[in-house]
């Protein structure tokens, strides 16, 4: 009796209609990283020969490859959740005929984005996404057995690509318990400098162990495998390196969110964190831009000269910078993000007012 109380608890609305800004920097903080590892499979970057390009490609290798997409997977998943239990139908019932058409756009978008960036996650999302459906009526606690058993096992077998449904089941399972509302009623300062202190011990560990099998030549940008050859010790470090990356991914993100959550709580930290708002809230706009300007320079610009890792990390450095002060400005007179925008007159079959009204700019 008691756990079908709580199950019921876990299908209710969350925190009504209100905009979860931390949820919108979380989102924006997970775009920081992305284009700075998307760039090596649009690229085409050669192997380090310099210092400066070695320690880059070793800091984007500890530090930021399969932590940002790590985050922005599992609040996909939160987003599954929100979306459904933020119900507007008589009874209370979720969304779902809405959920399905919203989705249907994203394998759109995720189609269309893959013929231009190989490694774009949104097909994937929409895919796992409808399928998981029927999860949002099981027992939180199955699908938190599922999304841990699941990403353990992918992870062991180090496939990437694997730990996405896991991760999406992860977050809807935070969804069900209430996570959020946690979050935004405020966390205990203990609990948070616990979850801080833990999740920095676990990266430093995790970095260790990274940082102790990583070759010391320079690694090439692109790991391959050929049928038939013995991979260089080189490149078995590589693959190795890359394996417990991905392994320690949710471990390194959760201590960059507690950070995030640390910092928000001071006067600067806030203001610090402010822009990213923007940012996350036009994350499809900008996930897709990214790939617009990353290919767009590729073809215009570079064509098939390889470039160095300097280069590759300055341009996407330039367009993070670029794309935070373009959304800052947008969101100023708009109420959503171009894409935004169209997804969500898509999902709806309305024209959505996108302007904002006179008392809100």
């Amino acid at each position: 009796m008691q756990t079908g109380k709580i199950d019921a608890v876990a299908q209710q609305p969350i925190l009504g209609k209100g905009r979860l800004h931390f949820l919108d920097q979380f989102r924006g903080f997970a775009l920081l990283g992305l284009p700075f590892v998307n760039v090596l499979a649009l690229w085409l970057i050669a192997t380090p020969e310099t210092a400066a390009d070695f320690w880059l490609q070793r800091g984007l290798n500890l530090l930021v490859e399969a932590r940002f997409y790590t985050i922005f997977t599992f609040l996909f998943g939160l987003g599954f959740y929100m979306f459904l239990s933020r119900s507007t139908t008589t009874g209370g019932k979720p969304r779902l005929r809405l959920y399905i058409r919203r989705l249907a756009i994203l394998v759109l978008i995720g189609f269309i984005h893959q013929q231009y960036q190989s490694g774009e996650a949104l097909f994937y999302y929409a895919v796992v996404g409808l399928l998981a459906v029927p999860l949002y009526w099981a027992p939180r606690r199955v699908n938190l057995l599922i999304g841990l058993a699941g990403f353990v096992i992918a992870a062991v077998m180090g496939v990437k690509l694997l730990t996405i449904p896991f991760l999406i089941i992860l977050g809807l399972a935070a969804g069900q318990y209430r996570l959020l509302d946690a979050i935004n009623k405020g966390l205990r300062l203990r609990s948070l400098r616990m979850i801080w202190i833990l999740s920095l011990l676990g990266t430093i560990l995790a970095i260790s162990a990274m940082w102790w099998v990583a070759p010391s030549e320079p690694m090439p940008s692109f790991l391959f495998e050929v049928a038939g050859e013995t991979p260089s010790p080189t490149m078995e470090a590589a693959f190795t390196l890359a394996h417990i990356g991905v392994a320690t991914g949710p471990l390194v993100s959760v201590f960059y969110l507690s950070s995030l959550l640390m910092l928000g709580r001071t006067r600067v930290g806030a203001k610090m964190l402010y822009p990213l708002q923007a940012y996350g809230r036009m994350a499809l706009t900008n996930y897709i831009g990214q790939t617009v300007f990353l290919v767009g320079i590729q073809r215009l610009i570079l064509n098939t000269t390889p470039t160095t890792y300097v280069v590759s990390t300055l341009v996407s450095l330039g367009i993070v910078i670029f794309q935070i002060i373009a959304s800052h400005l947008w969101m100023r007179w708009f109420q959503y993000g171009p894409l935004e925008w169209l997804w969500r007159c898509g999902t709806y079959w309305t024209l959505v007012p996108i302007r904002k009204k006179t008392g809100d700019l």
